[in-house]
């Protein structure tokens, strides 16, 4: 950089928006550790005692799973494996699988469903408070001189912690998309194999898991 641009960069006008920005930021994360994390955690507190996180439901989430399978495995319909498989002609590879036109929808949970559409929101603002907070503590970690510098490594400690909870933050946020994915495929077999009840079993024990694994991101 030449040094009339270095001149510029570091200008009285160019750093004295730079410390404006610096002074805002640091008033809104401050306002978010002083004002919105007490009110979240009463907000979060209030969920995690409400009825809808009530590991008593384990219930109801079993009976909404069998039922959103009840367009596929009808109630009192005994499900029996198809007919040995037969040579597909042209015309049933043209006009799609025999099958296919009968296949009923395989529903989401709604309990679970509702849930994560409640917790979601706040996992993604919880990540983005946190690298704010990040960003503020390195603002304010001073230059690593001779001498003392234990302020400085308890600023690098209290760094790591905040990361490693985004971090978790940022996997229970994915866990939920997987939630998602894999009971889609689980589905996906019931629709093929609804003689096969192991896969009916892995979908209401699937939805157990993730109902059960919510109350701890409150």
């Amino acid at each position: 950089m030449s040094a009339a641009g270095s001149k510029a960069l570091f200008s009285g006008e160019n750093t004295a928006l730079v410390e404006k920005y610096k002074k805002e930021f640091y008033q809104e994360v401050e306002s978010i550790l002083s004002d919105v994390f007490p009110k979240k955690i009463m907000e979060l507190d209030k969920l995690y005692r409400s009825d809808q996180l009530a590991l008593s439901r384990q219930s109801e989430v079993r009976e909404a799973a069998k039922n959103s399978l009840r367009d596929v495995i009808k109630p009192n319909e005994v499900a029996t494996p198809p007919p040995a498989k037969r040579k597909r002609n042209d015309v049933s590879v043209a006009n799609g699988d025999e099958g296919a036109k009968n296949i009923g929808k395989v529903h989401c949970n709604p309990i679970v469903g509702d849930l994560i559409a409640t917790l979601k929101p706040e996992i993604r603002e919880l990540i983005e408070y946190c690298n704010k907070i990040k960003m503020w503590i390195q603002l304010l970690i001073p230059k690593i001189e001779d001498g003392n510098n234990f302020g400085v490594s308890i600023q690098e400690e209290t760094i790591s912690e905040v990361s490693t909870f985004c971090e978790f933050a940022k996997s229970a946020f994915d866990d939920m998309s997987r939630y998602f994915v894999t009971r889609g495929k689980v589905s996906s077999k019931i629709v093929k194999y609804p003689y096969l009840s192991d896969y009916v079993k892995y979908l209401t024990e699937s939805d157990e898991k993730q109902f059960s694994s919510c109350p701890g991101l409150c």
